[in-house]
Formats: structure tokens, C-alpha cells, sequence
């Protein structure tokens, strides 16, 4: 019984070690729990500081897309108009420059009717002119012929 007095040693393992890691479990709790909370609270307002950004950056994108959305509906609107305005150009020059030269083109107009007429013609008086000296030559050949043959039976 004079172990009982004093310090002594526990010869059961099972208790034991459940004892020391209970304490040590207290010990590692008491002593980083501060240092825990530190850092799980500074990730967490790290956390919330890059999803703040996060969101404003998306608003303005979001702004930014869609001034960008309206500034090329607006490109678009000005370079239609622009189009519209240089087909009016062309058309108003198209038509003050027939206006301007339309007498000279129906002159040109006339006169080449004129010449193409006139060429026909031509032509015409020119196929029948040879039509007839073709005829001429073909009939004076004839006549020539009959008058050597009546000469000949003159002759006899």
C-alpha cells in the first residue's frame, strides 16, 4: 500500500494515452485557437474582398458591353445613313450629268441613225450601180458577140 502514497506509474495503457490526448487536444486548442481564428477570418475577408471586386468588375463589364452594344448600333445607323447619302450623290450627279449632256447624246443618237441609214443606202445604190455595170458589161460582151458573128456571116 505504499504505492498508493505518491506518485506512481499507471500500468494500463488504455487509460493513459487517452488522458494525454485529451490534454494535448486542449493544450494545441488553447494555445493556436487564436491564431486559427486570425487566419480563417483573414481568408475570409479575403474571400469577400476578391468576390466585392468580382462583382464590380462584372457591372462594369456588363456598362461597358453595353455602351459598346450601343455605340456600334449607332456606327452601324450613321454608316446606313452615310450609304443612303452617297447613293442620293450619285444619283443626283447621274442625273445632272444626262441632263447636261442629254441633247448631245440625242444628236449623236440622230446622227448615227443617219450614218446607219445612210450606209444602207449607200450600200443599196452601190450594189445596184454594180448590179448594172455588171450588166452593162455582160450585155455590151452579148452585143459585141452578136455583132462579131453577124460580121463573120457577112463576110461568107
Amino acid at each position: 500500500m505504499s504505492s498508493e502514497a505518491g506518485f506512481g506509474i499507471n500500468t494500463d495503457i488504455l487509460e493513459t494515452n487517452l488522458i494525454n490526448i485529451v490534454l494535448l487536444i486542449g493544450l494545441l486548442i488553447f494555445a493556436f485557437a487564436d491564431s486559427v481564428k486570425t487566419s480563417l477570418k483573414t481568408r475570409q475577408e479575403k474571400i469577400s474582398d476578391n468576390l466585392d471586386n468580382a462583382a464590380n468588375r462584372l457591372i462594369l463589364a456588363n456598362f461597358r458591353y453595353k455602351e459598346a452594344v450601343e455605340s456600334l448600333e449607332k456606327i452601324r445607323t450613321k454608316a446606313i445613313d452615310l450609304q443612303r447619302e452617297k447613293i442620293s450623290e450619285l444619283r443626283q450627279t447621274k442625273d445632272a450629268n444626262f441632263s447636261q449632256f442629254q441633247p448631245y447624246i440625242l444628236d449623236e443618237v440622230k446622227a448615227l441613225k443617219a450614218l446607219v441609214l445612210g450606209q444602207y443606202r449607200s450600200f443599196d445604190r452601190q450594189l445596184i450601180n454594180k448590179l448594172f455595170r455588171s450588166y452593162q458589161q455582160h450585155e455590151s460582151k452579148a452585143y459585141k458577140k452578136l455583132l462579131s458573128n453577124t460580121t463573120r456571116q457577112a463576110r461568107w
